[in-house]
C-alpha cells in the first residue's frame, strides 16, 4: 500500500514537472508581468520620494538664507546699540577691560 502511494506521488510529481516544462514560457510571462507591476509601483514611489526630498531641500536652503539675513540684521543692530552705549558711558567698559587684562596677565604670568 505504501509503495502504491509513493508511486502515485512520484507519478503526480512527474506530471507536474512535464506540465511545468510545457507551460514554462507561460509561467515565466505571468510572473514577469506580475513583477513588472511591482517594479512600476516601486519606481513611482522612488520618483515621488525624490521629488519630496528635492522640495524639502529647496525649502531648507531658503530657510537658511532667510535665517542668515535675519541674524545679520540682528547682529548689526546689537553692535550699533553696544557702540552707542559705550560712547555714552565709556568708563565702566575701560575699567572692565583693565580688570580682565590684569587677571589674564596674573594667571598667565604665574610660575608653577
Amino acid at each position: 500500500m505504501e509503495a502504491t502511494s509513493n508511486e502515485k506521488i512520484a507519478e503526480a510529481l512527474k506530471l507536474l514537472e512535464e506540465a511545468a516544462k510545457d507551460k514554462k514560457d507561460e509561467i515565466r510571462s505571468l510572473v514577469s508581468n506580475k513583477y513588472t507591476h511591482l517594479k512600476t509601483a516601486l519606481v513611482d514611489a522612488e520618483h515621488s520620494a525624490a521629488e519630496t526630498l528635492s522640495a524639502a531641500q529647496k525649502r531648507a536652503v531658503e530657510a537658511l538664507i532667510h535665517a542668515k539675513e535675519v541674524s545679520t540684521e540682528k547682529v548689526k543692530e546689537c553692535a550699533c546699540k553696544v557702540d552707542n552705549h559705550v560712547h555714552e558711558n565709556p568708563w565702566p567698559y575701560i575699567g572692565g577691560t583693565a580688570i580682565v587684562a590684569l587677571l589674564a596677565g596674573y594667571i598667565l604670568g604665574r610660575k608653577k
